[in-house]
């Protein structure tokens, strides 16, 4: 499954580099992000786009390809940057359709949650993003890998899943992220399920809960800092089972998480390169926010060094993603 590293790059390493400016850059871009001001910052990124000195493909994603083929045809003309004007779903098929290359990706952020830009800081606005991906600074990290799927933060099965899931479409082109809160409280009794997880070669353990996330990052949808020492480019997930019961155990997880505290007691953490998960019954699942459907097994594995990311000043050379206040 796991793809071999791009030749020349050291897979352990976690360096980013700067590299000349691209001359043959494509964008990627969805038409259906961004709400009421998706024609604005497209006209706004075409007329910024215009001015540079690149050689520029302009691509826009369809139901039917929601940029990973996009993201190869790319590859196979020679693109030295590939762009990506969407939301967490744009970023992501990107990503797995430059999985194993060594073009970089970049991103401005025009969705939702934007989970990629928060774990990175790269601002929302279209100058200060665009800047950042024509900068040249790179830097390599892992992938999760489903399958042929490919996810860049995190995968989720049973709350979360159900969370985003549910959350009311005008909801979310209205309010944001606050969508998500109002469905998460939606789903906050939801049955608890007994989870069977597989790590790495490790016989089964099963832990009764409401949640599994498996995190190549760590911050998720609201800025929530849920394994804050996850690292993208160790080669391992961070596992979290949130072995909750009641509306009173989530707002202990919540509590715990906004002051920081580690290890809350109903949040089991565990780290693998893979991981198996397993349900008596269909749970919803999700990666990196878009639904995935309902399953009872879920089979992920590390994979290492596959993605370059066009990074800001101050993510060059850490090891893990430090934010500004932070530093």
């Amino acid at each position: 499954m796991t793809s071999p590293a791009t030749p020349g790059l050291d897979p352990t390493s976690s360096a980013a580099h700067e590299h000349p400016g691209p001359g043959k850059v494509t964008v990627v871009f969805n038409p259906a992000s961004g709400g009421e001001r998706a024609a604005e910052r497209r006209d706004q990124l075409r007329a910024r786009l215009d001015h540079l000195d690149v050689d520029l493909r302009w691509l826009e994603t369809t139901p039917e390809d929601t940029g990973a083929g996009l993201a190869r045809t790319a590859v196979e003309d020679g693109a030295e940057l590939v762009i990506a004007c969407g939301g967490d779903g744009t970023v992501r098929a990107c990503a797995t359709g430059l999985s194993g290359s060594d073009v970089p990706l970049g991103v401005i952020p025009f969705g939702t949650g934007n989970l990629l830009a928060a774990n990175f800081d790269i601002p929302d606005d279209v100058d200060g993003a665009l800047e950042i991906a024509l900068e040249c600074r790179r830097r390599r990290f892992d992938l999760g890998a489903v399958g042929d799927e490919r996810f860049v933060i995190a995968a989720g099965m049973g709350f979360d899943a159900a969370m985003l899931e549910d959350a009311d479409e005008r909801l979310k082109k209205r309010l944001g992220w606050v969508a998500y809160v109002i469905s998460g409280i939606k789903n906050l009794r939801r049955p608890v399920t007994a989870f069977e997880l597989r790590l790495d070669d490790q016989g089964p353990i099963t832990r009764s809960g409401q949640d599994v996330l498996v995190c190549n990052l760590g911050r998720i949808q609201g800025g929530l800092p849920v394994l804050p020492d996850a690292v993208p480019d160790d080669g391992l997930f961070d596992v979290a089972v949130f072995r909750t019961r009641s509306v009173r155990d989530w707002v202990v997880v919540a509590l715990n998480l906004l002051v920081r505290r580690r290890h809350p007691p109903e949040m089991e953490t565990f780290r693998a390169a893979r991981v198996q998960v397993r349900s008596r019954l269909p749970q919803p699942v999700e990666f990196d926010g878009d639904a995935m459907g309902h399953e009872t097994r879920l089979e992920l594995e590390v994979e290492r060094a596959a993605i370059t990311l066009a990074v800001p000043a101050h993510q060059v050379g850490q090891t893990a993603p430090v934010r500004r206040h932070e530093a």
